[in-house]
């Protein structure tokens, strides 16, 4: 290698040298700007001194052995890893301060804490209805009267099944016990049927916002007193080309439809209600009124079963002491017997009354409240236009008895979402 090659290359290390620190100390003045203006970073970032491939420096002899110009660190590479390294940090920061207060406010808490929560209608059932039985059974709240009423039907039927039907089954014929015995299942079935079942119990706030009609001067200054806000209008139905008027029941928010009431004990307005029954303990309505009239009219036998055949059973012990047994002799024999006589006779005179009257009822197709209403506030031949009468006592009494038995509107059973704490 001559001089001249040796100057030329020397020239260009030089050169080659000069460069290389020149872009050094852009790289310098670059991250101090860059430390100085950055959020994320309180000191002024320094080249690093770690052992890393990327920042070892190159000094000037290794430059004059490799011939090649010296590849500088970015600025950005070093900017990226001190970034996010801090950017991390500061994210941790934030997530602390930001979900620190949440779980200390006593608002917020109390809000994250409430949930949707699927619940049975009958839970939410706003009358004074009792359910049991997970919603299957409703009833009102008179258990009272409803015990004792199953107290007066099954403690003379258990005492003439054990102390007059082993009797008549050995001297007359065992027939009668059987017929006894179905007529008090039969009794006992849709005692309970009737008392535990919904009787057409109508949904609430069907029409939660009527029009409301004013009767006084709107410029009067009174106009805005509550007792001035109006009333509910009232709405007119046809039926059989005669005009109906729909009137509205403020507690229930609805238009009860025709025949329907609403009852004081249960809270609720019920369609096509017959009255309300306290020693069943549930309204009379579409839904059970078969049954409870198959109740009165099967205990109703019933009583007269059991004096009948009590008195008979009397007899025949009267038969056995001879003619001139005395009546302490015959009471003696079969004291149980004339005791039942008695007790159902008492029971029969209003068991009896009642299904006679609803007989008379069923046969020209009215109810209770229409004819109590026909009574007392409207005059009598407001009944002869009754749009419900078939205008035959055979067709009135197959339409209450066979006709099938409507569904029920509370959907008692279904699910609903509510807030719970």
């Amino acid at each position: 290698m001559t001089s001249d090659d040796s100057a030329t290359l020397i020239g260009r290390s030089n050169n080659i040298h000069q460069h290389s620190m020149q872009q050094l100390h852009h790289l310098e003045t670059t991250q101090e700007y860059t430390s100085s203006s950055s959020p994320l970073s309180s000191t002024p970032l320094s080249r690093p001194t770690s052992p890393h491939p990327i920042y070892q420096p190159t000094s000037p002899t290794s430059l004059q052995d490799h011939h090649y110009p010296i590849k500088t660190p970015s600025p950005i590479i070093t900017n990226n890893l001190d970034y996010s390294s801090s950017h991390h940090h500061q994210q941790q920061q934030q997530q602390h301060n930001i979900h620190a207060p949440i779980m200390d406010h006593p608002r917020l808490t109390m809000d994250s804490t409430r949930q949707k929560k699927l619940v049975r209608n009958y839970k939410l059932f706003p009358g004074q209805n009792k359910f049991f039985c997970g919603g299957r059974f409703m009833t009102s709240r008179e258990y009272w009267a409803f015990i004792l009423a199953l107290i007066l039907l099954i403690v003379p039927s258990i005492l003439f099944g054990i102390f007059t039907c082993p009797f008549i089954w050995t001297h007359i014929h065992p027939a009668i016990p059987i017929i006894f015995a179905y007529l008090f299942v039969l009794s006992l079935t849709s005692m309970i049927k009737t008392s535990w079942t919904d009787p057409g119990i109508i949904p609430r706030d069907l029409d939660p916002f009527p029009i409301l009609e004013r009767y006084d001067d709107p410029g009067s200054p009174y106009s805005d007193s509550i007792w001035h806000q109006g009333i509910p209008t009232q709405k007119e139905v046809q039926i059989k080309d005669k005009s109906w008027t729909l009137r509205y029941c403020e507690t229930c928010r609805i238009y009860r439809p025709p025949r329907a009431s609403h009852c004081r004990q249960c809270d609720n307005c019920v369609e096509v209600e017959d009255h309300h029954c306290i020693w069943l303990n549930n309204c009379i309505g579409s839904r059970n009124y078969r049954p409870f009239f198959v109740f009165i009219t099967s205990a109703t036998l019933l009583c007269l079963f059991v004096i009948v055949f009590s008195i008979v059973h009397l007899l025949l012990k009267w038969k056995e002491h001879g003619l001139e047994a005395t009546f302490n002799t015959v009471f003696n024999s079969a004291p149980v017997s004339f005791v039942l006589a008695i007790v159902c006779l008492i029971l029969l005179l209003m068991v009896g009354g009642l299904n006679l009257y609803h007989c008379s009822l069923i046969l020209r197709g009215i109810t209770t409240h229409e004819q109590l209403r026909a009574t007392v506030m409207t005059k009598q031949s407001d009944l002869s236009v009754n749009p419900y009468n078939k205008g035959n006592p055979a067709l009135n009494m197959a339409y209450v008895l066979c006709r099938p038995r409507p569904k029920s509107y509370l959907r008692r059973r279904k699910y609903s979402p509510t807030t719970v704490n």
